[in-house]
């Protein structure tokens, strides 16, 4: 019985001990310039491997009331992807599809946006002739189709 009561004890004092904190050995700090020096270094790699990115907005006019709003992001003067909103139903992740010589088109596995090969950033508010597909096993759907922009819209969402 005084067995049990003293390896009890001793398990618990082991595992105080294991649980309390132990001496923590003094550590040099960096310098203030050392420091700032480090992370300059780090945004500088940071803009560096980010391109900036200039984002605009476009709502299109579509045939049949359809109405697509466009979240473009644009690389310098080149669109690179954007996100489509269709009667309030998102489609996204739509990528430059740089192998399309017709048209700036947009891709992404389930659906295919065109508008004029003439799309860059300065002309995004005034390129007309949209169109999105959906992309079908036998053929291709199409969700909206002679798009033009709606300037007054567009403007509210581009200050």
């Amino acid at each position: 019985m005084k067995l049990i009561k003293i390896t009890s004890a001793l398990s618990l004092a082991a595992i105080l001990a294991a649980c309390s904190p132990a001496k923590d050995e003094a550590k040099p700090m960096a310098s203030a310039s050392e420091t700032s020096s480090v992370t300059q270094t780090a945004q500088t790699e940071t803009a560096q491997v980010q391109p900036e990115l200039n984002l605009r907005a476009v709502v299109y006019q579509c045939q049949q009331g359809v109405v697509v709003s466009a979240n473009y992001d644009f690389e310098g003067e080149k669109a690179v992807g954007l996100t489509l909103t269709v009667n309030d139903v998102a489609v996204k992740s739509l990528m430059r599809d740089d192998s399309n010589k017709d048209f700036a088109s947009f891709v992404s596995p389930t659906h295919v946006w065109n508008v004029d090969e003439t799309f860059t950033l300065s002309t995004f508010n005034k390129t007309e002739a949209g169109m999105l597909f959906k992309k079908g096993e036998q053929s291709d759907e199409i969700l909206a189709k002679d798009c033009v922009v709606d300037q007054a819209a567009t403007a509210k969402l581009n200050p």
